[in-house]
C-alpha cells in the first residue's frame, strides 16, 4: 500500500492514530542485494502484530533496486514510502531525510544490506520502555557475535576511527559505526535536525549531538554479519572521516548544535516522495 501524497510523507494527521515503527533504509544501487533483504525483513515484520512503515530513501540510485523494493513491498502490504531527491549526496544525507520524514513513535536505521539481522530488533525495542533515547547495536562489546568479519584493513580502520570518536568528539560508545540505531521519535527529529555532516563521520555528530543534548543512549550487543559489496573508499573516506570529527568538535566549540532543529528538510528542490 504505497503512500503518493507530500503531505502524507510529512505528518500522521489529524485524528490518525502513530504507527508504532518507521525502519528507514538508505538505498543506493542496491539491486543485487535488496531481494535478499527483503525476504529477511518480511519474514519478520509477517510474525509482528505492530503498525510499521518503512521508508526507503533513494540516494540518486542508477540501477533497478528502489522499483524492486517498491514492488516486492506493495504485494506484501506493508506501508512503504520511497524519498528520492535525485542525486548521490551519501549516506548521512539520505538518513537526515528519511528520520525527519519518519511518521513511527521509534524509528530503526538499518543498513540495506541488513548486517545486523533485523530479528536483532526484538533485543532493541525493550530499552525504551527502561527510559532510554537511543539504543543502538554493537558489535565489539561482550555478547556481540560478529560471524563473518569485514576485511583486515577496513575492520582495523573503523577501530581506529571508533577510537578517534572517543578521542575528539567524546562520543563515549564502542560502536560508532554499526548500522542498526533506534530512537524515539522526537529525538529523531531532533539529531537529524540539527545534523550537519553527511560523509562517514556522521555517525559520530548525531552521537556527539545526542551527549551534548544529556539524551539517554544504551549500547547493545548484537549479531552481524559482513557482506561484501561495500561502497566505503576507505583512504577518501578516511580522511574525510577525520576532518570531519575534528569538524564536529569546531561546531560544538562555536555552539552551531545549540540551534534548534529544523521542522524538515524534506522536501527539497527536485525531490518527491511517493
Amino acid at each position: 500500500m504505497s503512500q503518493t501524497s507530500q503531505a502524507d510523507s510529512q505528518s500522521t494527521g489529524v485524528g490518525k492514530p502513530q504507527i508504532y515503527l518507521s525502519i528507514v533504509i538508505p538505498v543506493y544501487n542496491e539491486e543485487k542485494r535488496i531481494s535478499a533483504t527483503l525476504d529477511k525483513l518480511l519474514a519478520y515484520l509477517s510474525g509482528q502484530t505492530w503498525s510499521r512503515e518503512i521508508v526507503l530513501v533513494d540516494d540518486g540510485s542508477s540501477d533497478g533496486g528502489i522499483p524492486l523494493a517498491r514492488r516486492r513491498l506493495e504485494e506484501a502490504r506493508e506501508v512503504c514510502r520511497v524519498i528520492s531527491y535525485g542525486a548521490n549526496r551519501g549516506k548521512g544525507y539520505a538518513l537526515k531525510q528519511g528520520m525527519l520524514a519518519s511518521q513511527g513513535r521509534y524509528v530503526l536505521f538499518t543498513d540495506a544490506d541488513l548486517s545486523t539481522p533485523i530479528e536483532e530488533l526484538d533485543k532493541i525495542l525493550p530499552w525504551f520502555e527502561q527510559g532510554f533515547d537511543i539504543v543502538q547495536g554493537s558489535r565489539k562489546m561482550p555478547g556481540a557475535a560478529v560471524e563473518r568479519h569485514q576485511p583486515w584493513l577496513r575492520e582495523n580502520m573503523g577501530k581506529v576511527f571508533t577510537w578517534l570518536s572517543n578521542f575528539i568528539a567524546r562520543v563515549d560508545v564502542r560502536d560508532v559505526t554499526c548500522g542498526f540505531k533506534c530512537y524515539r521519535d522526537e529525538v529523531a527529529h531532533d539529531l537529524y535536525g540539527r545534523q550537519q555532516i553527511f560523509d562517514w563521520s556522521f555517525d559520530a555528530e548525531i552521537i556527539y549531538i545526542a551527549r551534548l543534548s544529556r539524551y539517554k543512549l544504551k549500547e547493545v550487543p548484537v549479531r552481524w554479519f559482513d557482506e561484501r559489496g561495500t561502497k566505503v573508499h576507505l583512504l577518501k573516506d578516511s580522511v574525510r572521516s577525520f576532518w570531519g570529527l575534528l569538524t564536529i568538535r569546531m561546531n560544538g566549540f562555536k555552539g552551531l548544535y545549540n540551534q534548534p532543529a529544523k521542522a524538515s528538510v524534506f522536501p527539497q528542490p527536485g525531490s518527491n516522495a511517493s
